[in-house]
């Protein structure tokens, strides 16, 4: 392009006066080639200024201001603790059930503690999917098509007013003088107009609608009085129509689950837009929160464990560093007078270093769990304190009746109670696509009162010409004289119906695997329960072991201590391996009593009774429950410290709206069903259960056995069938489940 630019130009440069007619069809020739170019140097540059000027419109966003104010202050970092023990002042002792208190409370936003530090963590790289205690309204007031709420599912139902006026004037030239109304041929019509219409329809919940209409139409010409009674007048009319489905589409049934037929689109799902759908959806987000809660207080009881472990860890790790510093000086006072050899000394010294470096291991772990314990519980990085446990773990062994612990795990688990919800909402669904799987049968009816006036609204009725008076076209339409009806019926079908039929099938496959999964549900959650206890096993039975391993490394470090120091017979090896293995005991220990009770807060969690143990209960505003109600707690919540706000035992959730009268809805499906028949599997023959009221932790029937006890292996507990058990009291386990 360049060097066509330049040739033309040397061309232009050598043009003689006489030869302007072959300059210019050169500057045409470059215009032609290089079109409409900008030289801003020597690079042309094709440029389309509509096209620029929308690309710098578009480039002028708004960037976020680095400046402005945060929603909240920031978190102060406050400074590194120094590894230094921390004096009774600065620790805070708090409970787990302060702990939990604390939790709820701070965390609007809910945090895991797996995702702390982690690249993928939520919080930062994705916000808005986030846990939050927004969610529920969230869902509740969405509006987008497949995820409405209440509100939106609502509006359909709300009446809506479509009015408009227009204006206008249209002259024409008049060709043929005997159809213009005597204007001669040549002359010009001249003719305005307006036009009035409004309507306000309702839709109904038994699928059909009703509308009042009314529509006023103006028209004012210069044509002769002869063809026209009026040189203006005002034509219109006031209507009532109705229609209503009779086949597909009809009922209140089918409107409640899918919505009004009016209201779907073409290519999307056809039944899940209704109140009813929206409802069961509110109710799948309120399990989703009460799921997250759950998980919410279960890491904060794991973490608070972990925190008491680590307590115990820097403990013991520092009576061992003090008595290796106290056999290190004797060492050295042996040394220097030449009773030991150097050899034993610097085994002590190394002894001495190992111990003071493990322990400050210890303690660097301590802070770092203590760090993430305050940031699942919302307080700040650095208030000056250090977190450490209060409650005693606990010791004892706890019986379990296992086809207990089974049954209220099949009645309390959330992930049960969401599968039976969605069921109900596909077994709805399906209800609701077999309507739809039928041709199109509408009533229609209509009638409408005629008006007819010179004027729109006149004192009087007499325009001089008729004897009806047609002068206030108003009353001419309320006299009732002029009237139009129409009644009928209309029916459509789409030959084959394939789309309908395609999405039965399809909601029958999705409910036939829904009930599937949930018998599999079922089996995951048994085999769930059946680790937990081999679990709990395992640590107590760990715990029994490590506490006479402790004893007995004690009187171990007693007897090498009294070897080495009183009768000198040993060197400093025996007892340093002595003290070094009473440490791990001791860890050991802790770390079995700590595993044991997070694997009865696992039980409480597979079986669905963490909240219930735990005094927490979701409400709304108006003190409706929204899960199980809660039994009585055998023990009281502690109350809160000097310096902590006034607890707060309830999550309090949004009041549900407002919702439109369904009667005679079909009844909804249990929420314990017999899925298992449903889908032609055999049922268990399992008669009524009586059971007591299990308690959260049943007082200790077997404490662990002495250090002196020698270990008996557990007899296997004879389990009785289930055609055995008694029959399930009310109380406990109600029959009208939500």
């Amino acid at each position: 392009m360049r060097a066509v630019a330049d040739r033309v130009r040397w061309l232009a440069g050598r043009v003689w006066l006489g030869g302007r007619v072959r300059a210019a069809g050169l500057l045409l020739g470059l215009v032609l080639v290089c079109g409409c170019a900008a030289w801003t140097s020597r690079e042309p540059r094709v440029e389309n200024h509509v096209v620029e000027y929308y690309r710098r419109v578009a480039e002028r966003i708004e960037y976020s201001d680095a400046g402005a104010e945060p929603v909240s202050l920031p978190p102060s970092l406050g400074e590194t603790r120094p590894l230094v023990e921390p004096t009774p002042e600065e620790r805070w002792p708090i409970s787990l059930a302060e702990a939990i208190r604390l939790g709820l409370q701070n965390n609007d936003i809910i945090r895991q503690n797996g995702q702390f530090l982690s690249p993928g963590n939520p919080i930062l790289v994705n916000p808005d999917g986030v846990p939050s205690i927004f969610d529920v309204e969230i869902q509740n007031h969405g509006v987008l098509f497949g995820s409405r709420g209440v509100h939106a599912a609502l509006s359909d139902f709300d009446p809506r007013l479509v009015t408009s006026m227009k204006w206008g004037r249209e002259e024409n030239a008049q060709n043929n003088g005997l159809l213009s109304g005597g204007i001669p041929p040549g002359g010009t019509l001249a003719e305005e107009n307006a036009a009035f219409q409004s309507r306000l329809e309702q839709p109904l919940l038994s699928g059909g609608t009703f509308a009042i209409s009314q529509n006023w139409n103006y028209s004012l010409n210069n044509q002769s009085s002869v063809a026209r009674l009026f040189q203006s007048a005002y034509i219109g009319s006031l209507g009532a129509e109705y229609r209503q489905p009779l086949w597909s589409g009809a009922g209140r049934e089918f409107n409640a689950i899918a919505g009004p037929a009016s209201q779907r689109a073409r290519g999307f799902s056809y039944v899940n837009q209704g109140i009813v759908i929206a409802q069961i959806n509110r109710r799948i987000s309120e399990i989703d929160f009460e799921e997250t809660l759950q998980n919410l207080v279960r890491e904060i009881g794991d973490l608070y464990w972990d925190l008491h472990l680590a307590w115990q860890e820097y403990l013991a790790e520092q009576s061992t560093a003090e008595a290796s510093q106290k056999l290190w000086d004797e060492v050295q006072a042996k040394f220097r007078a030449d009773l030991v050899g150097g050899a034993e000394e610097a085994q002590a010294e190394d002894a001495s270093h190992e111990a003071v470096a493990r322990r400050d291991l210890a303690l660097s772990t301590f802070f770092q769990t203590e760090a993430r314990m305050r940031r699942l519980l919302g307080l700040p990085i650095d208030d000056g304190r250090l977190l450490v446990t209060s409650d005693p773990p606990r010791d004892t062994a706890v019986d379990h009746n296992r086809a207990t612990c089974l049954f209220e795990a099949y009645v309390n688990r959330l992930e049960l109670r969401r599968q039976k919800t969605n069921i109900q909402s596909l077994e709805l669904q399906l209800a609701a696509a077999k309507n739809l799987a039928h041709p199109r049968l509408d009533f229609v009816a209509g009638y409408r009162l005629n008006g007819f006036g010179d004027k729109l609204i006149a004192n009087s009725t007499a325009d001089g010409k008729t004897t009806e008076g047609f002068n206030s076209a108003y009353a001419a339409l309320f006299r009732g004289h002029q009237t139009s009806w129409d009644l009928g019926f209309e029916y459509s079908i789409p030959l084959w119906m394939r789309s309908e039929r395609a999405q039965v099938r399809q909601l029958e496959l999705r409910l036939l695997k829904a009930r599937t999964a949930l018998a599999a549900q079922e089996n995951e959650i048994a085999r769930e329960l059946n680790a937990v206890f081999q679990t709990l096993q395992r640590w107590q039975h760990s715990a029994q072991t490590y506490d006479r391993r402790r004893l007995a490394a004690g009187r171990r470090v007693e007897a090498a201590s009294s070897e080495y120091r009183d009768a000198g017979r040993t060197g400093v090896d025996p007892l340093v391996r002595a003290e070094i293995s009473q440490t791990q005991a001791e860890i050991a220990y802790h770390r079995s009593l700590a595993e044991y009770n997070k694997a009865l807060r696992d039980l409480l969690y597979r079986t669905g009774r963490l909240l219930q143990e735990d005094g927490i209960q979701l409400r709304t505003p108006d003190g409706l429950p929204t899960t199980l109600p809660t039994p009585t707690l055998p023990f009281d919540l502690p109350p809160p410290g000097p310096d902590l706000p006034p607890p707060a035992p309830e999550v309090l959730l949004p009041a549900p709206a407002a919702l439109l009268p369904i009667p005679d809805l079909p009844p909804a499906p249990a929420l314990l069903p017999p899925t298992r028949a449903a889908i032609d599997l055999p049922a268990p023959d399992l008669a009524p259960v009586d059971l007591p009221a299990p308690e959260p932790f049943p007082p200790a029937s077997k404490p662990f056995p002495p250090a002196s006890a020698p270990v008996k292996p557990s007899a296997p507990v004879d389990l009785p069938a289930p055609t055995d058990l008694p029959p399930k009291p009310a109380p406990r386990f109600p029959d009208d489940l939500p």
